[in-house]
């Protein structure tokens, strides 16, 4: 009996210096649909983008192995307060409701909502009111479907993507598109035939922040997050980052 605890004891020690080294785990949720912010890379199968490069930066400075579990966007939030995930980030618009909800934390990243009409409309559709009455797409539990639903005698449609919404404007099935502007225009620099197609228009419906959601009772991992990207734009790593996506826009 003495042999086997002094055994234990002896494998117990060298097995410890190994468990405090080991990095702590950081699951994030993800829906990989948004681009620039967060995509699947066709050629490498990695989710990557903006906030997917910021989320590891900053899980990196904090000595966590990030790890991305990828999940439709309505979802992220429910596995947020199932525990099943310890960070939200997927362009997530800091609203009053979802505070009700979940803790957000430093936003990372000044958005807005704009509007995509088809070429042919652009002189019928040239502001959020011309929106009364006609078809719009927007992608499901976004800022945008919340926006939408004020629209007066507007049919609205939903899609898990932004990216499947301006699809179906482009062969007819809804007028319009409401979306954040960023995403909008990367996805029409990436689809040329797309942008010859539409308009995009410069009216800025709403000013959105950006930021990444957790827990709300997980106040002690909202400040690692706030003070590691912080820690990121103190060393200008968070600038290179974006330069890398957006350029000096």
């Amino acid at each position: 009996m003495k042999k086997f605890t002094l055994a234990a004891v002896a494998a117990l020690s060298l097995a410890l210096p190994f468990a405090a080294n080991a990095a702590k785990e950081l699951r994030v949720a993800v829906n990989p649909t948004f681009p620039p912010f967060e995509f699947v890379n066709t050629q490498t199968n990695e989710i990557t983008g903006f906030e997917m490069e910021l989320v590891r930066a900053m899980g990196k400075h904090l000595g966590y192995d990030v790890k991305m579990l990828n999940i439709g966007f309505d979802g992220i939030i429910p596995a947020i307060l199932a525990g099943t995930a310890d960070v939200g980030a997927s362009g997530f618009s800091v609203t009053e409701e979802r505070k009700k909800r979940v803790l957000f934390t430093a936003p990372f990243y000044e958005s807005g909502l704009t509007i995509l009409v088809k070429k042919a409309d652009a002189d019928k559709i040239k502001s959020f009111k011309d929106l009364e009455g006609r078809k719009v797409g927007v992608q499901i539990g976004t800022t945008a479907a919340t926006m939408a639903k004020t629209i007066k005698d507007a049919k609205v449609s939903t899609f898990n993507n932004a990216g499947e919404a301006i699809l179906d404007l482009q062969v007819g099935g809804t007028d319009a598109v409401i979306n954040d502007r960023p995403v909008t225009a990367y996805i029409l620099t990436q689809q040329p035939k797309i942008a010859e197609a539409t308009v995009h228009l410069p009216e800025m419906l709403s000013a959105d922040q950006f930021a990444m959601v957790v827990a709300k009772d997980n106040v002690k991992l909202a400040k690692e997050l706030d003070d590691a990207l912080a820690a990121l734009k103190a060393s200008g790593e968070y600038q290179a980052i974006y330069k890398k996506w957006f350029g000096d826009n």
